[in-house]
């Protein structure tokens, strides 16, 4: 057995259109939320610029392309990492690169001259060290 949907018709129909009607966008909020074209400008107007609006931005995204930068260039400024190095690997590398950084600069800290020899070389004067 088919159901039958029903539609319930309101009592008055001219009052309800007129309340729909009533709350309907105007013209303009239409044009500025591109429902619509502007009803202003002739057709054949809009498609020229809707055309023109489209070249314009495929050229600016050849340009783009054109003038990006190379993957080697990416590499020295540190945005891609190395491509020869497998990427499961380059985590480690990060890894053993900063622990060798840390490493070093623990050494330069261990053997930098202190307040004493500092005095005795001349960069230090003896009131400007600091009291121990």
């Amino acid at each position: 057995m088919k159901s039958i949907n029903v539609v319930a018709v309101p009592e008055n129909p001219s009052k309800a259109l007129e309340a729909q009607l009533a709350h309907r966008p105007d013209v303009q909020d239409l044009v500025d939320r591109n429902i619509i074209k502007d009803p202003k400008v002739a057709p054949a107007i809009q498609q020229q610029r809707d055309e023109l609006e489209k070249r314009k931005i495929e050229d600016s995204l050849r340009h783009k392309i054109d003038h990006r930068p190379s993957p080697e260039t990416l590499v020295e400024q540190n945005i891609l990492k190395d491509p020869k190095i497998a990427p499961s690997l380059q985590r480690h590398q990060l890894d053993l690169e900063r622990n060798l950084l840390q490493d070093t600069l623990e050494h330069k800290i261990q053997e930098r001259p202190g307040p004493a020899e500092l005095v005795e070389q001349g960069i230090l004067t003896k009131e400007e060290v600091p009291p121990q």
